[in-house]
């Protein structure tokens, strides 16, 4: 005959607990509280959400940056690539920042000319638009307000389907001297563009007379007189 140990009953409530703390110790929950309280899980979530945001997008403004200015300059430039996550291609009609400017404009390069653009900025289906000194770029104008490095800018793009599209934070960095000529400007500013590089020999004359608005957009555009580019 066998003899069957008993454990008294306290003791056996003492085993279940310490048992049941156990298991608990470890349950997948506690391990997931593990994780959240891990300073590499918390970046590594963050990060994922950044680049699901950025997917969700339809248009991004990558490697973006906006020119450093002192209250005597009343202009000043933003430069980035604008990438197209679409299988379609999107135009940009204006733009605005978090600054307040009076006036925005998108700006191209044509025969060594700097102007402002009388169409649509397009970006193709998949694909991208560099803004860059000396090429494409957006222009923030009649600001006197100092724009600190340091400092960050939010940037509003208008859509031609009446859409926009909004760059956060924008940082705002000093650029590097350089030396422009942008020729007679009746009266206007330029001196935004200092430290643009790339810009040498650039002449701005084409910009007299134009008063597009808040938002730099291309309504009323048509049938300009671009006389002031004649001879390049």
């Amino acid at each position: 005959m066998k003899h069957l140990s008993k454990r008294p009953p306290m003791m056996l409530a003492a085993l279940t607990a310490t048992a049941a703390l156990a298991l608990a110790g470890c349950s997948p929950a506690n391990e997931q509280d593990s994780e959240a309280t891990s300073p590499e899980s918390s970046q590594a979530t963050s990060a994922a959400e950044s680049t699901a945001e950025a997917a969700d997008s339809e248009l991004t403004f990558d490697d973006a940056v906006v020119r450093a200015k002192g209250e005597d300059n009343h202009m000043t430039g933003i430069f980035g690539t604008l990438v197209n996550h679409t299988d379609r291609d999107l135009s940009i009609t204006g733009f605005t920042t978090s600054l307040g400017a009076p006036k925005n404009q998108m700006h191209e390069t044509v025969d060594g000319v700097m102007q402002e653009m009388t169409t649509p900025m397009t970006i193709p289906a998949g694909g991208e638009r560099v803004l860059e000194p000396g090429g494409d770029h957006l222009m923030v104008m009649d600001y006197e307000t100092p724009v600190a490095a340091g400092d960050t800018v939010d940037i509003t793009f208008e859509l031609a389907d009446g859409s926009t599209v909004e760059a956060k934070d924008v940082p705002v960095r000093t650029l590097l001297p350089g030396d422009e000529d942008y020729g007679d400007l009746a009266g206007q500013e330029h001196g935004g563009h200092e430290g643009m590089e790339g810009m040498e020999g650039m002449d701005h004359s084409g910009h007299e007379g134009m008063d597009h608005g808040d938002s730099g957009n291309m309504d009323g555009m048509e049938g300009m007189d671009h006389s002031g580019h004649e001879g390049h």
